[in-house]
C-alpha cells in the first residue's frame, strides 16, 4: 500500500514538473517568435529633435531622459541628486528588481514568484552625471516626449497628496532608488515589456512582445 502511494506521488510530481517545463518552453518559443516581429506604427509628421535613450544592465531595460526633458512636476517629487544630467526609469517586480541586478543573482524562488505569482512592483530611478556609449539613442518629437512622461509618471503609486512613495531599501548604487509602482508583475508583463509598451505608446517601432531586453534592443538603432 505504501509503495503504491509513493509511486502515485512520484507520478504526480513528474506531471507537475512536466507541466511547468511545458509552460516555460512555450513561453520561450513565444518570446523568441514575437521578439523578431516588428510593430509598424504610423509615421509622425512632427520634428523628432529630442534625444532619449534606452539602457540595459543585461537584465532590466530602463528609459533614460535628459533631466530637462522630465516633466518638472515629476522631477520635483523625485528629489534627484545634485549634478544629475540624466534620469533613468524602470518598472518591475519588487523582489526581482531589488535582489537581481545581474543574472548571476537570480535564484529559482525569485524567478518562480515573479513569473507565476502576481507580486508588488517598483519603479527604479537612477541618476547619471554623464551618458554612456552603450545606450541606444532614440529621437522623439515633443508630443512623443509628453506621452512618454505621462506613461512614466502614471506608473508610480502616489499618496493622496500626490507625493511618491520611496522605499527604504538600498539601490544598486548611491545614485539610484526604488519607489512603489502601479500594477502587478506577471510572466506576460515583465520589466522589459513595460519598456516595450512605452515604445508602442509613443509610436516607436519595436517588437510585438518581448519579456527580454535583447528582443527589444534588436529593433532599436545601434
Amino acid at each position: 500500500m505504501k509503495t503504491k502511494i509513493v509511486h502515485n506521488i512520484s507520478q504526480l510530481l513528474k506531471k507537475v514538473i512536466l507541466f511547468f517545463l511545458s509552460i516555460l518552453l512555450l513561453y520561450l518559443i513565444s518570446a523568441l517568435f514575437l521578439s523578431l516581429l516588428r510593430t509598424r506604427p504610423i509615421e509622425l509628421s512632427c520634428r523628432a529633435d529630442k534625444e532619449i535613450s534606452i539602457s540595459t544592465n543585461g537584465v532590466h531595460l530602463d528609459i533614460v531622459l535628459p533631466v530637462e526633458y522630465v516633466h518638472p512636476e515629476l522631477l520635483e517629487k523625485l528629489n534627484i541628486l545634485k549634478g544629475t544630467k540624466y534620469v533613468s526609469f524602470g518598472w518591475g517586480d519588487q523582489e526581482f528588481y531589488i535582489n537581481t541586478p545581474t543574472w548571476a543573482d537570480l535564484t529559482f524562488p525569485i524567478a518562480f514568484n515573479a513569473l507565476f505569482l502576481k507580486s508588488k512592483t517598483v519603479m527604479h530611478v537612477t541618476c547619471y552625471q554623464s551618458s554612456y556609449q552603450s545606450w541606444r539613442r532614440l529621437d522623439l518629437c515633443n508630443s512623443q516626449l509628453d506621452l512618454l512622461n505621462q506613461y512614466i509618471e502614471s506608473s508610480f503609486t502616489k499618496k493622496e497628496n500626490g507625493n511618491l512613495i520611496k522605499l527604504d531599501v538600498k539601490g544598486y548604487y548611491k545614485s539610484d532608488s526604488f519607489f512603489e509602482a502601479q500594477g502587478s508583475f506577471f510572466f506576460y508583463r515583465t520589466c522589459n515589456i513595460w519598456v516595450n509598451k512605452a515604445l508602442k505608446k509613443i509610436g516607436v517601432s519595436t517588437s510585438i512582445w518581448s519579456p527580454f531586453d535583447l528582443g527589444i534592443l534588436y529593433h532599436l538603432p545601434e
